[in-house]
């Protein structure tokens, strides 16, 4: 009996599917043609960069481990052949490791390594093409084999995770889904441990894709025996199901929170910067606001985009000299900017008081002053005294209302690998290869 590692990317059809779709298309076609394997443990859905251009639609990949009488030639072949019936062409990126081999443990942290990268950065094909040769994981097919061998690679991360159980459509339902989304909306809410589901605005049900993918929900939750509870109670309230499965993920985890400096930022890189800005923001037409933050290695351009309220809010309201924490990635600049950073979510660590310069009070009533005129000194609106000597404008300070942070864009906005703010401080399931509980899948 061996056990595989099985990578899977870019199987996005032309019909609007998607790699996770496909994985249980591909694990019903294994199972009809060759029958002799288990599911071992929760498929993983490993979300990468996503501020690659050249990148599958959500960016999303996905690997699973099975036991049983397989060999490459096996997998390789049944992939293809998936692929064909599934997309009407061969295409995707399957990448397949023997897991006898997982006593290795520089191999474990090549693969590792190699995953956090792609998280966090540019990752040039030519390096995965040699971590697949150094670590012996053969590799059908070419264009995804980034996302393929970096969703290998998280399984022996120990990195955090959370849960997704994804739903399918059966594919003669088309156009709008057919969900009670007032019912759904309400039960998903009564967990603690569901999150990102329901928008607070409106109980907007964000679960629920509104595009042409196979998708017919996707609920997040750190709790797996809650996602399972939940999807039992809403399902009889939702069109038929045609597949569906748990999949552990790197979603919402903040895996791509690494420490830099802005002088270490370059295009596509990930990361957290902290600095102080420099000069006003500038708001332009829709509410997008700019900011200049600074720190010793060199200063950045940041955006916060009208799509990430209410951090943009926050960011129009910030002014010179105040200090930051951003999270986000950098991007290809506009205009005169070589490079800017896209904030993903901000803290405000310090924002002074602010300073404001009153005229003085009228030493007869004790109402405010105003000018009298370029060296004419002041006069009283309410009594009329004036004074053309010198008096000392009064010095006050106001107290700037702004949240610490973290500060994230609302429900539905998020980017699929920022952790929204209900998780902060909350421990997180961590990804365990070694761990083979049994998988919630239905294919």
């Amino acid at each position: 009996m061996n056990k595989l590692i099985i990578g899977l990317d870019g199987y996005d059809s032309n019909f609007s599917g998607c790699t996770t779709h496909f994985t249980l298309f591909f694990l019903h076609y294994l199972k009809k043609s060759l029958k002799q394997f288990r599911l071992i443990g929760d498929p993983l859905l490993v979300r990468l960069n996503p501020n690659i251009p050249f990148k599958t639609r959500g960016n999303a990949s996905v690997s699973v481990m099975l036991e049983g009488n397989l060999s490459y030639e096996d997998v390789l072949r049944a992939a293809d052949e998936a692929s064909m019936i599934y997309s009407f062409e061969k295409k995707g990126t399957i990448a397949v490791a023997m897991l006898d081999y997982v006593s290795d443990e520089k191999k474990r942290r090549v693969l590792s390594d190699f995953y956090r990268k792609s998280v966090t950065d540019f990752v040039p094909h030519k390096l995965a093409e040699e971590i697949a040769e150094e670590v012996g994981v053969a590799v059908e097919g070419y264009k995804s084999l980034v996302g393929a061998l970096a969703s290998i690679g998280y399984a022996f991360s120990g990195d955090d995770s959370t849960f997704e159980l994804l739903a399918y459509r059966d594919p003669r339902n088309m156009g709008e889904r057919s969900v009670d989304r007032e019912y759904v909306a309400r039960e998903l809410l009564a967990y603690e441990s569901l999150f990102n589901n329901v928008g607070k605005k409106k109980n907007r049900l964000v679960a629920i894709p509104r595009g042409p993918d196979p998708v017919l929900i996707g609920i997040r939750g750190i709790d797996k025996r809650d996602l399972l509870k939940a999807f039992a109670k809403i399902s009889p309230h939702m069109e038929k199901s045609s597949s569906w499965c748990v999949f552990r993920s790197n979603q919402h985890t903040d895996p791509h929170a690494v420490p830099r400096k802005i002088g270490e930022l370059r295009v596509y890189r990930m990361g957290v910067i902290e600095g102080v800005v420099v000069g006003k923001p500038v708001i332009k037409k829709g509410g997008h606001a700019f900011l200049r933050i600074k720190d010793a290695s060199g200063d950045i351009e940041v955006a916060f985009y009208k799509e990430t309220n209410p951090m943009n809010v926050v960011a129009s309201k910030l002014i010179s000299g105040d200090v930051l924490r951003v999270l986000g990635g950098a991007v290809d600049g506009k205009g005169d900017e070589a490079m800017i950073f896209e904030a993903e979510k901000l803290w405000v660590l310090r924002a002074p008081d602010l300073e404001v310069k009153l005229n003085p009070k009228c030493p007869k009533c004790g109402a405010r002053m105003e000018s009298a005129g370029k060296e004419k000194g002041f006069k009283c609106p309410k009594c009329g005294y004036r004074f053309r000597g010198k008096l000392e404008k009064e010095t006050i300070f106001l107290k700037r209302e702004l949240p610490s942070g973290p500060i994230s864009p609302l429900e539905g906005r998020l980017r699929h690998i920022v952790k929204p703010p209900e998780l902060d401080g909350r421990p997180l399931p961590r990804v365990n290869f070694t761990v083979t509980e049994e998988p919630a899948c239905f294919f």
